[in-house]
C-alpha cells in the first residue's frame, strides 16, 4: 500500500511524545486566545496540532483519551476564576463543568479521526467538502452546548477576536457561528492545505518551516478571513464621519464583595456606598457631570424592589431620583406578582427595574429569564436537596417568560426603548435578539462579576456583549458591581472606564479607556449610526440559520467522503506511543 501524501515519517521521539505535546500545545492556545491574555491568533492554529497528529491515526483509545485531557486542561485554565465561588465548592464545579465542556470538543475529534484516512487521497473537491462538513460539525456542537443541561454557550471562538471586531462584521448575518466556522476551518486548511497534495507525491526532501504547497483548503478560509475585513472598510466607508449622540450614561461601580451584599447586616452600609456614588450626578446647570441616565448594576441592593414589602425601599429609590433630577436603571429583586386568581406569590425574581424624577418606578419591569442552575435556582433539588446556591437566597428564583423594554424618555422628548439583559444572559444571542424584536433601540446588561475574582472572567463575560453589540447593531451599555463597565458601538468597538486600581479608590473618572476593578463612577456617551436606527439585521430577522447550514454542511461531508477508498494507517506513523 501507498503511504498517506499528508503527513512524512517522523523521529521516534516525537511519536513517542506527540500525543502530550499535541494536547498541551491545543490546551496553552486556547487558553492565551481569550481573556485575560488576548491572543487572538492562537485560536487560529489552536487545533492544528492534534488535528495533525489525528492523521497520523493513532490508536482509539489513545487517542480519545489524550484530546479529552486537553480539552479537559484548556477549560479548566479558562474557567479557573470559577475557583472563587464558595470554596471549595468552586473548585469541585471548575473540575465537573470542564469535564462536561470537553466532550464536546472530544465528539469533534472524533469525527476528524473518522474523517482523517478519508480526506488523505480525496480529490480535492471532496476534500473541500470533508472540511466544510467538519467545520460544521463543529458549530453544531458549539450549538447543542448553548442549550444542553440549561446550557454554557460560554466563549464561542469568536468571541477571540472581541477585540478585533473587525474580523467579526459578517456575523450581522451568521451570528456568531460564522466566525466561528471560519475559525476552525482555517484551522483544518493550515494541515490540510499546506502538506504535500495526495495527488501527487511527496517529496523527498522537504524544508519544515516552508508549506509543501498553498491549497485550496488554506485559501478558502483565508480569502474568507479577508471578506471579512473588507465588509468593515465598506461599512466604514458609507457611515457618515460623525455618528448621532444616543445619550450619556452615568455608571455606578460599587465593588461590594459578592457575599457582603446579600448580608443583612451590611445592608445599610451598600445602600450609602451606591446613594454616594450616584450623588455626582445630580442635575444643575453648568455640571460636568450631568447625564440622561444613572446605571447600577445587577442586584445594587439586596432588597426587594417590588411586591408587598418593597414599599419602604421603593420609597427611598423615588426619593434619590427625584433629588438627582434623572432617571436611575438598575438591577434588583421583587417578588412576582401572583398569577390570576391567585394570592400567593410563585417567588421572587431577578429582574432590572426604572425609576424616574417624580413619576416613581415604572410599570415595566424585566425579569431575568435565563437562571444560572446552582446559582440561582437548584436543578436538582428534588435529588440532591444538599447542594447550596451561590447566590444566598431562600427558595429558587422564578424565570421571567417574556423579552421586555424599558421607555426611557429624555429631556429633549427623545424616547428610548432600553433592551435590558441581566448577568450572563448576553452569553444567549437568542435573548437579545428577542430584546431587539421587542423594540429595543439600546442594550443594557447589567451583572455582578464580583463572584469572579479579578481574574479573567469578567473580562471572559465582556467579549460576548460585542458579539451581541455587532449581531443586532445595536449599541450596548454594560455596568457590572465589578468587572468591566462600559460602552459598546454597533460596531463592536469597545470602551471602559479608566482603570483606578484594586484599592478600590472612590473618585471620578472622566476618560474611556480601562477600568474593570475598581469602585467608582464614570460616564460616557452613547453614540450611534443613523443607517441602523429602527433595522433588524438578517440575524435578528432569521436567528441561528448558519447552524442549520452548518448542519447540513456535516451531512453533505459524511456523504463525500463515506465511500471514498482510503489507505490503512502505515505502521511506522502510528505516533500514540504503543505499535500499531
Amino acid at each position: 500500500m501507498a503511504k498517506s501524501k499528508l503527513h512524512l515519517p517522523h523521529p521516534d521521539f516525537l511519536r513517542r511524545w506527540a500525543p502530550g505535546l499535541a494536547a498541551l500545545v491545543y490546551a496553552v492556545m486556547f487558553i492565551l486566545a481569550f481573556p485575560p491574555f488576548n491572543q487572538p491568533w492562537a485560536i487560529l492554529v489552536f487545533l492544528v496540532p492534534l488535528v495533525k497528529w489525528t492523521f497520523a491515526l493513532p490508536r482509539w483509545r489513545t487517542f480519545l483519551w489524550t484530546v479529552l485531557g486537553a480539552a479537559w486542561l484548556g477549560w479548566v485554565g479558562l474557567l479557573i476564576w470559577l475557583r472563587h465561588i464558595y470554596p471549595p465548592w468552586g473548585l469541585v464545579g471548575l473540575v465537573m463543568l470542564s469535564a462536561v465542556l470537553a466532550l464536546f470538543p472530544l465528539s469533534w475529534f472524533a469525527a476528524v479521526r473518522w474523517a482523517a484516512p478519508k480526506l488523505m487521497n480525496a480529490a480535492v473537491r471532496n476534500r473541500l467538502l470533508g472540511l466544510a462538513g467538519l467545520a460544521g460539525w463543529w458549530v453544531v456542537l458549539d450549538w447543542v452546548r448553548g442549550w444542553l443541561f440549561t446550557g454554557f454557550p460560554w466563549l464561542p471562538l469568536a468571541a477571540a477576536f472581541w477585540k478585533f471586531p473587525i474580523l467579526l462584521q459578517p456575523i450581522e448575518w451568521t451570528g456568531a457561528w460564522g466566525i466561528t466556522f471560519v475559525i476552525v476551518l482555517f484551522n483544518l486548511g493550515l494541515v490540510c492545505g499546506t502538506g504535500p497534495d495526495a495527488e501527487t507525491p511527496p517529496t523527498s526532501e522537504r524544508k519544515l518551516w516552508w508549506p509543501a504547497r498553498f491549497g485550496a483548503e488554506i485559501m478558502v478560509p483565508v480569502l474568507l478571513l479577508l471578506g471579512a475585513v473588507l465588509i468593515k472598510v465598506i461599512e466604514t466607508a458609507r457611515k457618515p464621519i460623525q455618528p448621532d449622540t444616543m445619550l450619556r450614561v452615568g455608571f455606578v461601580q460599587p465593588w461590594t464583595p459578592a457575599t457582603l451584599k446579600w448580608d443583612p447586616a451590611e445592608e445599610q452600609k451598600n445602600w450609602e456606598t451606591v446613594q454616594k456614588l450616584t450623588g455626582i450626578f445630580a442635575l444643575h446647570p453648568g455640571n460636568r457631570n450631568n447625564v440622561d441616565l444613572v446605571l447600577w448594576p445587577e442586584a445594587a441592593l439586596a432588597v426587594l424592589l417590588e411586591g408587598p414589602q418593597a414599599t419602604q425601599n421603593r420609597a427611598m429609590l423615588e426619593q434619590l431620583a427625584k433629588n438627582l433630577g434623572r432617571p436611575i436603571v438598575l438591577g434588583g429583586i421583587g417578588e412576582m406578582h401572583p398569577p390570576p386568581g391567585e394570592t400567593v406569590s410563585p417567588g421572587i425574581f431577578d429582574g432590572v427595574f426604572l425609576v424616574r424624577p417624580g413619576a416613581g418606578f415604572s410599570g415595566d419591569v424585566y425579569a431575568k429569564r435565563h437562571l444560572v442552575p446552582f446559582g440561582e435556582y437548584n436543578p436538582l433539588r428534588q435529588w440532591l436537596p444538599f447542594l447550596g446556591k451561590v447566590v444566598p437566597l431562600d427558595q429558587d428564583t422564578v424565570p421571567g417568560d417574556r423579552a421586555v423594554t424599558l421607555p426611557l424618555i429624555l429631556d429633549s422628548g427623545r424616547k428610548i426603548q432600553v433592551g435590558p439583559l441581566v448577568c450572563y444572559e448576553d452569553v444567549f444571542g437568542g435573548l437579545a435578539r428577542d430584546e431587539v424584536k421587542a423594540g429595543a433601540d439600546l442594550l443594557v446588561v447589567v451583572t455582578n462579576d464580583a463572584w469572579y475574582g479579578t481574574g479573567g472572567g469578567a473580562l471572559q463575560h465582556a467579549a460576548h456583549s460585542v458579539l451581541r453589540a455587532i449581531e443586532t447593531r445595536r449599541p450596548v451599555v454594560r455596568c457590572g458591581n465589578d468587572g468591566w463597565s462600559g460602552i459598546i458601538d454597533q460596531d463592536g468597538d469597545a470602551f471602559e472606564f479608566e482603570k483606578v486600581g484594586s484599592a478600590m479608590k472612590i473618585d471620578w473618572v472622566f476618560t474611556t479607556q480601562g477600568t474593570s476593578y475598581f469602585r467608582g463612577s464614570g460616564a460616557a456617551n452613547v453614540y450611534t449610526y443613523p443607517q441602523y436606527s429602527g433595522y433588524e439585521t438578517f440575524y435578528v430577522r432569521f436567528g441561528d440559520w448558519f447552524v442549520l447550514l452548518s448542519a447540513l454542511l456535516a451531512a453533505g461531508g459524511v456523504v463525500a467522503l463515506k465511500n471514498k477508498k482510503t489507505n490503512p494507517r502505515p505502521p511506522h506513523e502510528a505516533m500514540d506511543g504503543n505499535p500499531p
